[in-house]
């Protein structure tokens, strides 16, 4: 019985993993804003690019290093974060038309908005929310 209950509990904590790889897109996009941030400053001197893409590059990069450890929190950035970004951008996309910045920036954010989203879903434990946590 002893080895029984040995087994469920491994059996239980590895449920609670985040499953592999699945910190490489917000480890990804949060490159890539950061990237794409830098070089709009070196390109065109731009400091809102520079502090927009490495803010959210950031913070990107941030839940993806959160993934396993606290995987709802880590999702719960990201959606925020991506949401975010997506929000800021795709209403430029729309309105000016072009591909390069805002189109990428708006598919790239969508994406991970999307993404992160279904990872929060099957991640989501109210009762494990890092502000009910603290109590």
């Amino acid at each position: 019985a002893a080895q029984l209950t040995h087994l469920q509990f491994l059996l239980a904590a590895f449920r609670r993993m985040a499953p592999p790889g699945a910190a490489h897109l917000n480890l990804t996009v949060g490159g890539l804003l950061a990237a794409g941030g830098a070089f709009g400053y070196y390109k065109a001197g731009s400091v809102p690019s520079l502090l927009g893409g490495g803010g959210c590059g950031a913070l990107m990069v941030g839940s993806g290093m959160m993934v396993e450890k606290d995987p709802q929190s880590a999702f719960l950035l990201g959606t925020g974060t991506s949401g975010l970004l997506t929000a800021g951008m795709l209403p430029r996309f729309i309105k000016s038309g072009k591909v390069m910045p805002t189109g990428l920036i708006s598919m790239l954010g969508l994406g991970a908005l999307a993404y992160n989203g279904f990872q929060l879903s099957q991640w989501w434990d109210a009762e494990e929310l890092p502000w009910k946590k603290a109590k």
